[in-house]
């Protein structure tokens, strides 16, 4: 949208201008068309010599022969327009949409590059979506039956994934010890709580559980990782 608005007003304004091999307005670098005028402007946007063209866009600049001028006034061509023209337009290319693509290469290069099996924020977020679909009340609890699927729609490392086969969904479930409602219901709490003790791999002996900075450390779980199980369950 940047480019069309400033390219409409350059053909208006220095469409007249008249293009010369010696000049910065020449037949490859002219507003005389909209395409040209939209290569230009993406030049200018680069940097690459828009203050020379600002200058040859200046007034006293000769008209070209097939535009419609009097005669005598063949140097009447260019506006002082030029110097906010090109002035504005450069600033916000550079302060605007240049920072817009940096803004989403930094995005996609912090996304490619992220450790996914590391728990995190967004996992909570995922578990917290789907579990709605299963208990739309909000109830903090849905039937034990609903739990492996629910878990093998939530990827890896906090749920199994769908790739994984029923069969070993129900294994992992089983060997995870989740506590059971007697109406046959669990919780929520005590879901995303198995759901990250087995993520993380912290063994439970008998009725107590190791302590979180011993398993740290017996282990080697990563620190961040019980940074989001304290976070997790303070939410």
């Amino acid at each position: 949208m940047l480019f069309f608005i400033y390219a409409v007003i350059g053909m208006q304004m220095f469409g007249k201008v008249a293009m010369r091999d010696n000049n910065q307005i020449n037949r490859n670098n002219n507003f005389q068309t909209f395409p040209q005028a939209v290569l230009l402007l993406f030049r200018c946007a680069t940097g690459e010599a828009w203050q020379e063209i600002m200058l040859a866009c200046l007034p006293g600049k000769l008209c070209d022969p097939e535009s419609d001028y009097n005669p005598g006034e063949e140097y009447t061509c260019g506006s002082n327009f030029a110097i906010v023209y090109f002035i504005s337009f450069y600033m916000l290319c550079a302060f605007l949409i240049i920072n817009l693509f940096v803004a989403v290469i930094m995005d996609n290069f912090d996304y490619l590059t992220r450790d996914w099996s590391i728990l995190g924020p967004h996992h909570l977020d995922e578990f917290k979506r789907i579990w709605s679909e299963y208990d739309p009340e909000a109830k903090g609890r849905i039937k034990h039956l609903d739990v492996v699927t629910l878990l093998r729609r939530i990827q890896p490392p906090l749920g199994f994934g769908k790739l994984c086969p029923h069969r070993v969904a129900c294994k992992r479930l089983v060997a995870m010890n989740m506590p059971l409602n007697s109406d046959g219901t669990v919780m929520f709490n005590a879901t995303l709580f198995a759901l990250v003790r087995t993520a993380l791999k912290i063994k439970t002996e008998g009725e107590h559980s190791l302590e979180a900075g011993q398993v740290a450390e017996e282990e080697g779980v990563a620190a961040s990782d019980f940074d989001f199980l304290n976070w997790a369950f303070s939410r």
